[in-house]
């Protein structure tokens, strides 16, 4: 599944029983609710193991990180995790000052993200 709607893209990549999200552009109030409705369908399809990858956004805002808090909600709700892999030094910095960095499980690269799913 691809979407693409102005500065945001979202690539979605399935391996085993993992789902692998794909962000690229920036997560900003214009944005995030393209990632929620993508969030709804990986639910609806079964899915509870989901990796966001931040390798190519550049910017989060308040709302994205709250499009972010919903996801792992929703997945804990029904025995799920959520992981984070690609995190830049400006994003870790937003995920810290929001205090959200506490809840989401973020690693330096993908192979570790999985293995922590």
């Amino acid at each position: 599944m691809k979407a693409r709607e102005g500065k945001v893209n979202i690539k979605i990549e399935k391996i085993n029983d993992n789902v692998i999200v794909k962000l690229e552009g920036e997560l900003n109030m214009n944005y995030s609710n393209m990632l929620r409705e993508t969030f709804k369908k990986i639910l609806k399809d079964g899915n509870i193991k989901v990796l966001i990858d931040f390798e190519k956004v550049g910017f989060i805002d308040s709302s994205g990180i709250a499009t972010l808090l919903e996801m792992f909600q929703n997945l804990e709700k029904v025995g799920g995790r959520m992981r984070l892999c690609h995190v830049n030094k400006r994003n870790i910095g937003v995920f810290e000052i929001t205090k959200v960095h506490k809840l989401f499980g973020i690693f330096e690269n993908r192979e570790d993200a999985l293995k922590g799913l």
